[in-house]
C-alpha cells in the first residue's frame, strides 16, 4: 500500500534498516497477505528487530498531529492515512465522499500555507494539472482551502513510484525500462502539446501502477509557455539538480520543451 511504501522509505531514510532489509519485509509482508493474515509492514519491521515501537511513533511525525486532525475536517473528504511527504507537502489519502471514491489530498504545511509565494505556486500546479487529462498522467480534481491549509486533491494511484523501487535495489531490465519511458514520453508530449513543460520529471514523480502504467506527477514546477507572468523569473533556479537540463541549472527564462 502506499502507506506501507511511506513507510519503508523513512525506515530507510533514518537508516534503521537497509533497503535490502525492508524489500525482504515487504516480499515476506506479501506472503502473509497471500496467505489471508492481517499484517502491516510495522508489524514486520518490529518481529524483524528493525526498529522499535518508540521509533516507529517518531516516525509517524507526532508534530503533524494538529495538522492531522483539522485535515480531518475538510467538508467532502474523508481522512484516512498519510502516504507520503516532500519539500513542500504531505500527502494523504482519502475518501472523496461524494462520489465514494479514493482519492490523494497533498497539502501544504501551516508555516507554507502562510507565505502567498508558496501558495500561489501551489495554486498554480493544481490549475496547470487541470488542463492536462492523459492516462499518464496523474489527474487533478480539486484545490482548495481549509482551516489555514491550502490543499490540492487528485487521483490516487496504487501502486509505487521509480524511486522506490530503485530505493530497494531493483534493477529494470531493458524491456520495462522501455516502457517506463515512452508512456512518460506520451505524458509530457501531451503536457507540451498543451503549453506546458513538467521540469521535474525524476524517479519520484514516476509513479507506476500495479497495472505497470507509469504515472507522470507532481506539476509543480510546470511553466505555461503562453504565460510567462508567473513565479519564475529568468535567473531563477526551479527544480531537482540531478535532473536538470544544462539550460535550465543556469536559470534560463526561455526554456522550452527541448529542456
Amino acid at each position: 500500500t502506499g502507506g506501507d511504501t511511506h513507510l519503508g522509505r523513512q525506515v530507510v531514510d533514518a537508516k534503521f534498516a537497509t533497503p535490502h532489509e525492508v524489500q525482504l519485509c515487504l516480499s515476506k509482508l506479501e506472503q502473509l497477505k497471500a496467505a489471508g493474515k492481517a499484517f502491516t509492514l510495522a508489524d514486520i519491521l518490529q518481529r524483524a528487530g528493525f526498529v522499535t515501537a518508540t521509533q516507529l511513533k517518531r516516525l509517524a511525525n507526532p508534530s503533524d498531529d494538529t495538522m492531522s486532525h483539522s485535515l480531518q475536517q475538510i467538508p467532502g473528504f474523508m481522512v484516512m492515512q498519510k502516504i507520503g511527504a516532500g519539500a513542500m507537502a504531505s500527502v494523504y489519502k482519502a475518501k472523496q465522499l461524494s462520489l465514494d471514491r479514493i482519492v490523494a489530498i497533498k497539502i501544504l504545511p501551516k508555516r507554507l500555507s502562510e507565505d502567498p509565494e508558496f501558495v500561489t505556486r501551489f495554486i498554480k500546479e493544481g490549475r496547470a494539472a487541470a488542463k492536462l487529462n492523459h492516462n499518464n498522467i496523474v489527474q487533478a480534481i480539486d484545490v482548495g482551502e481549509y482551516g489555514g491549509y491550502h490543499y490540492f486533491v487528485m487521483e490516487f494511484v496504487d501502486g509505487k513510484t521509480v524511486y522506490d523501487e530503485l530505493a530497494v535495489k531493483r534493477t529494470y531490465n531493458e524491456k520495462d525500462a522501455l516502457s517506463v519511458i515512452i508512456q512518460i514520453a506520451r505524458a509530457l508530449e501531451h503536457a507540451h502539446a498543451r503549453g506546458f513543460i513538467h521540469r521535474d520529471v525524476k524517479p519520484k514523480n514516476i509513479m507506476i501502477t500495479k497495472d505497470g502504467v507509469a504515472k507522470l506527477a507532481d506539476m509543480g514546477l510546470a511553466k505555461s509557455i503562453a504565460q510567462r507572468e508567473g513565479l519564475t523569473m529568468a535567473g531563477t533556479v526551479m527544480g531537482t539538480p540531478n535532473y536538470m537540463s544544462p539550460e535550465q541549472a543556469d536559470g534560463r527564462g526561455d526554456l522550452d520543451f527541448r529542456s
